[in-house]
């Protein structure tokens, strides 16, 4: 069986990950684009210094969609009902190398959610409150460039999460309806 060198860290960013080029990128990444909403903008130029013009999305339902317009729709799609703001904590992650430059990820992490107005009463470790966490795995394959924030951009993105407690939460408080989901 072949092997490769790979960077395993578990737990949330920090100066451990920060040590790895790809991990400091997604770090930041995470921060600043994701849980900061840069997103919402739909701003070309945001978008491109963080993906490549080729990069796919895969939403957890295998939805795939590419490019800056359809993946920041689909961005907005999965992140808009979170009035209160959502922030992803990794809790395991392993990245390595490919033979042709590339860096793979594959990462576990808590996304805590939140909905405007509806007391929070899921705390993370940061000390603030949610609504509702959800586990999930993700998938991100890198590509080393120049023009990208830490001298690195995203390809592709995959989500494998359970959204089932932000639905749950959403349906039992009013949020959302059986005939949102398409069940009524």
């Amino acid at each position: 069986m072949p092997t490769a060198q790979a960077f395993v860290h578990d737990g949330n960013w920090d100066g451990e990950t920060d040590g790895n080029q790809a991990m400091k990128f997604m770090g930041n990444y995470t921060r600043n684009y994701v849980d900061n909403r840069d997103f919402m903008k739909a701003d070309a130029k945001i978008f491109d210094k963080w993906h490549t013009k080729d990069f796919v999305f895969q939403k957890s339902d295998g939805t795939r969609t590419s490019g800056a317009d359809d993946t920041t729709k689909a961005l907005q799609e999965v992140y808009a009902i979170f009035s209160g703001g959502h922030k992803h904590r990794p809790t395991s992650l392993a990245c390595w190398e490919e033979k042709d430059g590339s860096i793979t990820m594959f990462g576990h992490a808590k996304v805590y959610v939140g909905f405007e107005g509806h007391d929070k009463t899921i705390t993370d470790d940061d000390g603030d409150k949610w609504n509702a966490v959800m586990e999930g795995g993700f998938r991100f394959w890198y590509v080393k460039d120049g023009s990208g924030v830490d001298g690195i951009k995203i390809k592709e993105t995959r989500i494998y999460a359970d959204p089932m407690p932000a639905i749950g939460y959403a349906l039992k408080n009013g949020i959302l309806s059986p005939k949102d989901l398409g069940l009524a």
